[in-house]
């Protein structure tokens, strides 16, 4: 009963323990990693927004990455399990791909900013020439204006005469 229980401790040991991923032979390098796995994310991130507009530009999105960046499923899919059997590897790809995706998202938002800029200030162009009595000025907004007297006609003036 003893021994019984002991194969089965040994082969449940054995079982449990990590089998190394052998090193594929087509292995993606880190640097297209990088760009392939943000890719993959700006696809995914557009999925979220408008996935129509987007399966109407691109009919099948993760056959475009493949495509793109000249590798297969399979290529993808042994690197990727490669990389993340090796996690100090697979961290290092990831913090370089949230550097990538940051910088990415500053451009963004540095665009965004100027383009809000620019439209406010044609608004506030526009807003100066229909302004032409300085209505919305402060020191305006308060006065009272007078009604100029009205003069007499001056043919109907003549004529009496």
């Amino acid at each position: 009963m003893k021994a019984i229980l002991l194969i089965a401790i040994t082969f449940l040991c054995l079982s449990c323990g990590k089998s190394a991923v052998k090193k594929p032979s087509n292995l993606i390098s880190e640097d297209q990693m990088v760009d392939i796995l943000y890719d993959i994310m700006l696809i995914n991130s557009a999925k979220g927004i408008n996935k129509k507009l987007l399966e109407k530009s691109i009919k099948n999105p993760k056959e475009y990455v493949y495509n793109k960046h000249n590798i297969d499923s399979i290529q993808f899919t042994e690197s990727n399990a490669y990389y993340t059997y090796n996690s100090d590897t697979y961290k290092s790809i990831y913090d370089r791909l949230e550097q990538k995706l940051t910088a990415e998202k500053t451009t963004h938002e540095a665009l965004l900013k100027a383009q809000k800029r620019i439209k406010d200030s044609i608004k506030k162009s526009k807003q100066a020439k229909i302004d032409t009595l300085g209505l919305k000025h402060p020191k305006m907004k308060n006065a009272k204006f007078k009604a100029l007297p009205k003069k007499g006609d001056t043919l109907q003036e003549l004529e009496l005469k």
